[in-house]
């Protein structure tokens, strides 16, 4: 199928067809991204200074973004790119349709999708609300926020507070400076945290079982409010194993504490 491309010089709406990828690329502004009914994609640009958007359609593949910056290493010069550019967009997908997204500081929206998510910003918020599939989140300043999510997350962030909730069967998280909250309803996960000096907290349902293996220079960590840290530089273990699933989570921290906490679930017990 033919390649096709246009320009969007300002506030426009735009009905797509067949798109099966979604990839967007913005400097300033905000994205959301939501799922509909409909087979097509449609997308609204609500405000747009400086610089033209473009649009193309190759091989299912709409991407959205600034032909002059190029899509190639974009992600690796987000820390440093320096533009008046900004956009509003809301854009509509049909269920299944995998998406990219990456910003140098607009805010980054994601609801009720059912296929892969990746985002990278650098300094924009990220919030992904009632989706399905895996998601990587990668942001260099601002917070985190995953509610009502449906499979496995890998999370990287340099400062900013992450919380992430959901059926979460598998979880990563890396974070430099900021606190980190994961929330997993599922009967059986595996969960990595880590962080020089945020604090941890994960909350498991329960009646979950625990196999724990923390390390931590000075913070503490706790199970259901107990202290269990080793003395030194060596490995904190717990094995807590019941009849009702079980938690197999690995902590790594400098200063943060790690607060690991068993309380009803937030979410129904899949079927």
């Amino acid at each position: 199928m033919a390649t096709r491309s246009w320009i969007v010089p300002g506030v426009a709406q735009h009905q797509i067809d067949d798109v099966t990828r979604l990839r967007v690329q913005l400097v300033a502004g905000s994205v959301e991204v939501r799922s509909h009914e409909a087979p097509h994609v449609w997308a609204e640009v609500t405000e747009l200074v400086g610089n033209p958007l473009e649009m193309t359609v190759e091989g299912g593949r709409l991407t959205i973004g600034y032909p002059s910056i190029g899509w190639e290493g974009w992600v690796k010069r987000l820390r440093s790119y320096n533009s008046s550019d900004s956009a509003a967009l809301t854009i509509y997908v049909p269920h299944g349709t995998g998406t990219s997204v990456a910003t140098a500081s607009a805010d980054v929206t994601v609801r009720h999708l059912v296929e892969d998510v990746t985002v990278n910003t650098a300094a924009g918020s990220i919030l992904l609300d009632g989706c399905r599939g895996a998601a990587t989140l990668r942001s260099a300043s601002s917070g985190i926020v995953v509610s009502g999510h449906d499979g496995p997350l890998r999370v990287n962030a340099a400062a900013g507070r992450t919380s992430l909730a959901g059926r979460l069967p598998r979880v990563e998280v890396a974070s430099m400076a900021g606190d980190i909250a994961v929330r997993t309803d599922s009967d059986t996960s595996k969960v990595d945290v880590s962080t020089v000096s945020g604090d941890m907290r994960v909350a498991l349902p329960i009646g979950t079982g625990v196999s724990l293996s923390a390390r931590s220079v000075s913070g503490a960590v706790r199970l259901d409010g107990t202290d269990h840290r080793t003395s030194g530089f060596g490995a904190t273990t717990v094995e807590d194993r019941t009849e009702g699933g079980i938690c197999f989570l690995t902590a790594r921290s400098v200063s943060g504490d790690l607060d690991v906490v068993r309380e009803p679930a937030s979410l129904p017990r899949a079927s």
